[in-house]
């Protein structure tokens, strides 16, 4: 069956070839599926058919795995175009560009690969991170940074700002002054629980904390909080309780009060529980509380404070108390902004310091980390010269192209208009420049990684606004077509998104409609299922005291709900009565790698998701991320380093017993332990049994192990020749691989770093919070359940999306405010607040913003979550004794669809009902015993034992056709050896130094040819390793070798290439000396180390025969010439064209 083929619609084609014009700068507007990394792919193709140097072509993506998925599908397309034929070639081509090839052309297309591969530096394309590492390890001087710079991982900064807490706490809390005082005050705030999670929340505002110092930012602080000077919290306390009524007429006024009815006489004692207290400022609350509710909302409202009785009985009553409401409203407010000034200044006090540490500790080592990488880069670009910087990176860049837009943060978008804003600006009209731009606001789901959607379409404007300023022509591309969804998912999702306010947060241009969809697989058969949601029963509690506390009932919504989904992918994938789905070539079965689970978080329901799953025996790829020390594989690594350390540790020995890597049983412990005298491992050294012995002897083992190894060496030696890898596969599934994996990055990494052993590697990984990002894309064909944010960028054929009923809720707003930013976050000042009731207005208006975004987020998590869909999508929902959130996915879902939805009874549960797209093709499927229909009879040679393959002759290597042509002549007298074995040496080291020198200064070669046969041949005489180094730097410095050594040339390259002989290809394989490209000619070199002779011999004719046919395939616009260069001397010698012509006919002949 042939694969299946759909054109594209000629406006998609036409916006498509629009998006990779190399001419035109573009900012496209990508719907999820729409092919964007396609046209990205092919832009950049076509750049490098317009004859732009790969060098001066930069491609920034958000992720290390995007900017290797590009980069794979470039070099895909540009190594497929060497393999075809001259038609398929031509094919290929004006597809990708309209062009018509002549044969010039052809071949150079032909070459874009290793053009592309060979140049320096080579086609860049990278995340931004990477970018900026590389501007400041070229600028060092210009961005005041250490030279060598190393940059910190995620593990290595937390360790390090984990230390900078741990030593400024400790500091604060021997010394008097500034730091212990704020100590305190934060101590007073907050929780023991808290604190660690709100220092962890301030230092990510760096950016602000950075300035957290000084009467500046005090003074920016009290303005974003609406203070001046004058309001000190003392001084507002002060006028709270003295001023006014005051504190010196409470009891009066409280007696006044007790002469009414009963609730004045409860507003007369509130008053006269606050007269106790005053002067102390605890008496604010208990006065606050007689004017304002617990709400703030102020008492009375539209009625009166006091009652009717009262207001007659003491007329002046009344109009005192609400006199002193009404000032007391504007103080409170004032107070409240005040206290948040102290513990906000207090905080920024403690996180300062903590910077400072962390700062000093970085500097020392020589350390960024990517936020480092950022911030110096801006740096730099506003004190420098945008222009000179891009010149000095590989001699400039002419094209810009972005992935992934609308995720960029607001500072990564001020070094892109540093570096892109210059192609505006520049009048240069005989270089091509432009600007690419490729996003979707409607995708972007980092915020907590510092994207601003909200920046994508403000950027758009700017840029299009710049390049129209310059009359340069800039396009705006939209991408509407998904190449991914079947048109049933597509109108389910337009019509969600279509209804009420579902489109909050897809756009932050009010003005634009809700997204439309086309889907290019018109004809693809879809299915859309939305599920009765699954709620909690009433049941009484558990009688046995045993249960433990967290244990969650079988009755549980989340785990009925997780059979139930694992139930229905069973059956979808049901051995002969299952469903189908379209394959490359037709419909085919359903397999586990098609399914896709999508959850908003990973908590209970995701591990009993998990579960289910492999409970009903599906293939399944486990936690798309793992919390490195709670996997139970690293729990057990652990549990086997406390127990081969410790033989005392009981505990930590029968974890490793009951582990996999010794593999006892229950049944084996309670043999052993119960009744012992002593220590666990005397009974265990003692034991007769087989399983215990053996047992025994691997943790005897382990014990020596531990004693002398390093803690790499230790974990290596377990996991392999003890065969503890294999046995932890076996019974945790192939997902362990990654935890040990990591877990042995860090034993290697603490080896590189610390000198401690096994003791100290163990008392520093368990400080860790250390998760594993594993790459689901290549989960193979298991089921993938994964968080909403992890699965963007990938797909499947059936999508199901159990998790639903949660919504944005305050539980989760931060406690630390960034006010007052205006666009740059370094300016914002740092307000603390620990709850909604402390909230000045400044923050309340923050906090509102917050949610409002947060709110924004979710819609769009839910746009990313639908669009992950090919074929079906299935909606459930599972919630506890309260019905679901209003404003819920699954209420989102429902409440679009439902009307134009056929209501079906559950085939799995009669008593409730599912809502299914209507009027869609069938999802794929086949009668009942179309699948022995569709059986292929297998043809009799299937069956039949191929018969050998004969080995393939190996390549023909030039170098083997000198059969000793390279003979060694002594130096001069006295300074020469005969050995072989030095005549070997001699001549790698001479190769060796022809191939580094010229990298250096003249100046310097001379000593460090020295420095470098002192170090590699220690045992030549100083006279002969000086002859040596002389003779290398002759040969580099004579002026008949000049151009060898100049730009385009390079050292020791490998070369192959395939030559037609009457009987049949031959391969060659070969590595030149040294090879040097210029404009017209290309110049191929062998080093002889031999005397100088005055005719090349046959030998030498035929290696370099070999070398100029294999370089002139490589290069056939270019003359190659064959030069041999005899290192005595610095002589050369280049045979005529003919004789090498002669050469390669006798090597022809002979095949």
């Amino acid at each position: 069956m042939s694969a299946i083929r759909r054109p594209v619609p000629e406006l998609t084609k036409k916006h498509q070839w629009t998006a990779s014009d190399p001419a035109l700068s573009v900012w496209v507007s990508a719907h999820a599926g729409s092919g964007k990394t396609h046209v990205l792919s092919q832009r950049v193709v076509r750049l490098l058919l317009a004859r732009v140097p790969p060098s001066r072509i930069l491609c920034l993506t958000y992720t290390k795995a995007a900017a290797a998925n590009m980069a794979a599908r470039v070099f895909k397309i540009l190594a497929e175009w060497t393999l075809l034929d001259d038609a398929a070639l031509d094919r290929a081509v004006a597809e990708a560009s309209g062009e018509r090839l002549d044969p010039s052309r052809r071949a150079f297309a032909r070459r874009l690969f290793a053009r592309t591969v060979e140049t320096p530096g080579g086609l860049k394309i990278q995340t931004i991170h990477a970018f900026c590492e590389r501007i400041l390890h070229l600028f060092p001087f210009e961005a005041n940074v250490a030279a060598g710079f190393t940059v910190l991982d995620d593990i290595e900064r937390a360790e390090l700002l984990d230390r900078a807490r741990r030593q400024t706490l400790a500091r604060a809390l021997q010394e008097n002054g500034p730091l212990s005082d704020a100590l305190e005050l934060v101590a007073r705030e907050a929780s023991d629980a808290s604190f660690d999670g709100l220092l962890g929340e301030l230092l990510r505002h760096r950016g602000a904390l950075g300035k957290a110092c000084g009467s500046d930012y005090e003074n920016k602080l009290r303005f974003d909080l609406g203070l001046s000077e004058a309001d000190a919290l003392a001084s507002v306390e002060a006028e709270i309780i003295h001023a006014g009524i005051g504190c010196g007429g409470w009891r009066a006024l409280a007696e006044r009060l007790r002469q009414g009815s009963a609730n004045d006489k409860k507003l007369g004692d509130q008053l006269a529980r606050a007269a106790a207290l005053a002067p102390d400022p605890a008496c604010i609350e208990e006065y606050e509380l007689l004017f304002f509710t617990q709400k703030g909302t102020p008492r009375g409202g539209d009625k009166s404070m006091i009652t009717q009785g009262l207001c007659k009985s003491d007329p002046l009553l009344l109009p005192l108390l609400e006199e002193e409401r009404d000032r007391l409203a504007g103080l409170l407010e004032k107070r409240k902004a005040a206290k948040t000034f102290e513990r906000s200044r207090a905080l920024s006090l403690i996180g300062q310091a903590i910077i400072t540490e962390y700062e000093r500790a970085k500097n020392l080592r020589g350390l960024f980390d990517f936020d480092d990488l950022i911030e110096r880069t801006r740096e730099l670009l506003r004190r420098s010269s945008p222009s000179w910087v891009l010149y000095k990176l590989d001699q400039q860049i002419d094209h810009i192209l972005l992935d992934e837009a609308q995720d960029t943060s607001a500072p990564q978008w001020e070094i892109l208009q540093a570096i892109a804003g210059e192609f505006a600006e520049s009048r240069d009209g005989a270089r091509r420049r432009s600007f690419f731009a490729v996003g979707d606001e409607k995708q972007s789901i980092f915020s907590f990684q510092g994207a601003a959607p909200e920046k994508f379409d403000a950027m758009r404007r700017n840029f299009q606004n710049r390049f129209a300023e310059a009359g340069l022509d800039f396009r705006l591309v939209p991408l509407t077509m998904s190449f991914r969804s079947a048109p049933t998912t597509l109108k389910a999702v337009d019509a969600i998104f279509a209804a009420g306010d579902n489109r909050h947060g897809l756009s932050f241009d009010k003005e634009e409609p809700a997204p439309e969809h086309h889907a290019w697989k018109s004809d693809l058969p879809g299915l859309v299922e939305i599920w009765d949601p699954i709620g909690a029963e009433k049941l009484e509690p558990p009688r046995e005291w045993s249960l433990p506390l967290d244990r969650v009932s079988e009755q549980a919504p989340s785990l009925r709900l997780a059979g139930k989904v694992a139930a229905k992918i069973k059956a979808l994938m049901a051995a002969g009565g299952g469903e189908w789905v379209e394959g490359d070539r037709g419909p085919r079965p359903v397999e586990a790698g098609d399914i896709l689970i999508l959850v908003r978080k990973r908590d209970a329901f995701f591990e009993a998701m998990i579960r289910a799953l492999k409970e009903q025996g599906i293939a399944v790829a486990g936690a798309d991320r793992l919390d490195l020390l709670d996997h139970i594989a690293v729990m057990d690594l652990c549990a086997l380093a406390r127990a081969a350390l410790l033989q005392g540790d009981d505990l930590s020995l029968a974890e490793l017993l009951k582990s996999p890597l010794a593999g006892l049983s229950d049944d084996d412990l309670l043999a052993l332990a119960p009744g012992r005298s002593g220590p666990l491992a005397d009974a265990l050294a003692v034991a007769t049994d087989p399983r215990l012995r053996e047992a025994a002897e691997s943790c005897e083992q382990w014990r020596r192990d531990a004693r002398r190894l390093r803690p790499f060496d230790f974990f290596t030696r377990a996991l392999g020749a003890g065969r503890g890898r294999e046995r932890l596969i076996a019974r945790l599934g192939p997902e362990a691989n990654d935890a040990i994996d990591e877990f042995l990055r860090l034993a290697l990494d603490f080896e590189s770093d610390e000198p401690g052993g096994l003791t100290a590697f163990l008392a520093s990984v368990e400080k860790l919070d250390v998760s594993i990002k594993r790459d689901m894309e290549a989960a193979g064909g298991a089921v993938r359940v994964m968080t909403v944010h992890a699965s963007k960028g990938l797909e499947a054929k059936i999508v199901f999306m159990p998790d639903t009923c949660g919504a944005p809720t305050g539980r989760h707003d931060p406690k630390i405010f960034a006010l007052g930013q205006g666009g740059e976050a370094g300016d914002a000042s740092l307000a603390w607040s620990p709850k909604t009731d402390a909230d000045c207005a400044a923050v309340a208006r923050e906090r509102e913003r917050l949610r409002e975004a947060a709110r924004g987020e979710y819609q769009r998590l839910l746009y990313v979550a639908l669009t992950r869909a090919e074929e079906r999508l299935y909606v459930a929902a599972y919630h506890g004794e309260k019905a679901p959130a209003e404003g819920c996915w699954y209420l989102s879902i429902r409440n679009a669809l439902e009307p134009s939805f056929e209501s079906l009874p559950d085939p799995h549960d009669g008593e409730r009902r599912i809502l299914r797209s209507p009027a869609a093709p069938e999802p794929l499927s086949l009668p009942r015993g179309a699948a022995e229909e569709r059986r292929i009879e297998i043809p009799a040679f299937a069956r039949t034992p191929a018969p050998p393959e004969g080995s393939p002759m190996p390549p023909l290597r030039p170098s083997s056709a000198l059969a000793g042509a390279d003979v060694f002549t002594p130096y001069a007298a006295g300074a020469a050896t005969k050995r072989d074995a030095d005549r070997l040496l001699i001549g790698r080291l001479t190769h060796a130094l022809l191939q580094h020198l010229p990298k250096c200064a003249p100046q310097k070669r001379s000593g460090a040819a020295q420095r470098f046969l002192q170090l590699r041949a220690p045992g030549l005489s100083g006279p002969l390793r000086e002859e040596v180094a002389r003779a290398a730097i002759r040969v580099i410095e004579d002026s008949l070798c000049a151009p060898l050594f100049g730009p385009g040339s390079a050292a020791e390259v490998d070369i192959v290439a395939r030559l037609e002989t009457p009987r049949g290809a031959l391969d060659i394989a070969g590595r030149i000396d040294r090879l040097a490209v210029t404009e017209s000619e290309v110049f191929v070199a062998d080093f002889k180390t031999g005397r100088p002779r005055e005719a090349t011999s046959p030998a030498q004719l035929r290696q370099l025969a070999l070398y100029r046919a294999a370089a002139a395939r490589l290069y056939p616009e270019k003359t190659v010439r064959c030069v041999l260069i005899f290192t005595q001397d610095a002589s050369l010698l280049e045979p005529p064209a003919e004789a090498l012509d002669e050469a390669l006919k006798e090597i022809l002949e002979r095949g």
